[in-house]
């Protein structure tokens, strides 16, 4: 008969219950797109993803017609005057956060985050974002590097899926357990890259800095909890491959790519991402301890080219990643608020699933010290 080692013998079975539970979490995280619903809505209905990629493609063209949204000109404030129609439609309320911006001996802009809320009676938030504003420069382009770029994708993408969003959340806001806010951030993409400025002096995401500075303004933090911080940002171009941001919560990340996996759309939302740290829209979010994600792409040396030149436009943009994009959002939102139990992003290593395992790691080596003081009062 073989002899194996008590200490070898623990460990195998610690080794095996880690990967049970491990893979419990994760088909946990992607194993029904819906909750169930004892009221039979169609909205809650398994795979009744309403999103509409035609609608979110129309979105972006809307914006682009405005032509170039860069602050301190007629056609940003045109385009936000039409983002405030447009969700106002969808939402119960809405908010116009306006900010001034003014480097030394530069001129002073008017910029306006735009803030959308639905189901303004619960007390837990969920925030769906994206920047409006397009790049002032093209420094990346061959030709005309001083002049304004279409922003189709950079910018506009996001906001058209958003407001897509905002109309299909409307249609079964009752089911929903939580308050979602879609925020348009303007100020984000007019910093320094390529030895340019987007308006001379500016930081990336001004308009997020200045939205979390004040955020108390819009929320009663001592009764309501924003949950998580979920941004778009390039979602809708050729070569959809989503990226996994250094600042990303482990189990938003887990929860969505394992979405966007399960709904069949592996390309866009890789099993092993490639993982980089970009100053973005979140990051502002995420240094005042709110949960988040950024769905973005390598706009640096991956596949879709066109990041910050002139052909950032509508012959760039694919309605088929805005479909994935979309329906992997609402698929989220469905999952985990719509008549389900809401996940804590927020409770990091402390997860359910590391709790479970201390558990049983340490009945294990309690129930092998005793087996070990046993045998050893025996042979003494």
């Amino acid at each position: 008969m073989i002899k194996i080692n008590k200490v070898v013998l623990l460990s195998r079975c610690v080794l095996v219950l880690f990967l049970i539970f491990s893979l419990y979490d994760n088909l946990f995280i992607v194993s029904s797109l819906t909750p169930s619903d004892s009221n039979g809505s169609v909205y809650l209905q398994e795979n009744a993803l309403l999103f509409n990629e035609t609608a979110a493609y129309n979105h972006i063209e809307s914006q682009l017609d405005f032509g170039f949204r860069v602050p301190g000109t007629s056609d940003h404030f045109n385009c936000s005057k039409w983002i405030n129609d447009q969700i106002s439609i969808h939402v119960d309320e809405t908010i116009q956060h306006n900010f001034t911006i003014q480097k030394e001996n530069q001129s002073s802009y008017s910029c306006q985050n735009i803030l959308g809320k639905l189901n303004t009676e619960k007390d837990n938030i969920v925030i769906l974002a994206s920047h409006w504003d397009s790049r002032n420069v093209a420094e990346k382009d061959y030709f005309n590097q001083s002049l304004p770029i279409p922003g189709a994708n950079d910018g506009a993408s996001g906001v058209g899926v958003l407001i897509e969003l905002a109309r299909v959340l409307k249609l079964y806001q009752e089911y929903l357990d939580c308050e979602v806010w879609f925020l348009f951030l303007d100020a984000e993409d007019q910093g320094y890259s390529g030895g340019m400025y987007g308006l001379e002096g500016w930081n990336w995401a001004e308009g997020a800095m200045n939205f979390t500075e004040n955020i108390d303004d819009f929320y009663n933090s001592q009764q309501e909890e924003i949950e998580c911080f979920i941004l778009l940002d390039m979602v809708g171009g050729f070569d959809l491959e989503f990226i996994q941001e250094s600042r990303t919560n482990n189990d938003l990340h887990k929860a969505i790519f394992g979405l966007g996996q399960n709904l069949g759309y592996s390309v866009a939302f890789p099993e092993n991402p490639k993982k980089m740290s970009i100053t973005d829209d979140h990051v502002a979010f995420d240094e005042i301890g709110i949960p988040v994600i950024d769905l973005t792409i390598d706009f640096i040396a991956g596949n879709w080219t066109f990041h910050h030149t002139h052909s950032d436009n509508l012959s760039n943009i694919d309605t088929k990643n805005l479909k994935i994009t979309g329906q992997t959002i609402e698929a989220f939102i469905k999952t985990y608020y719509a008549e389900g139990d809401n996940l804590q992003w927020n409770e990091g290593f402390f997860s359910n699933t590391f709790i479970v395992m201390s558990v049983i790691v340490f009945v294990l080596v309690a129930v092998f010290t005793v087996n070990f003081l046993r045998t050893k009062r025996r042979k003494s």
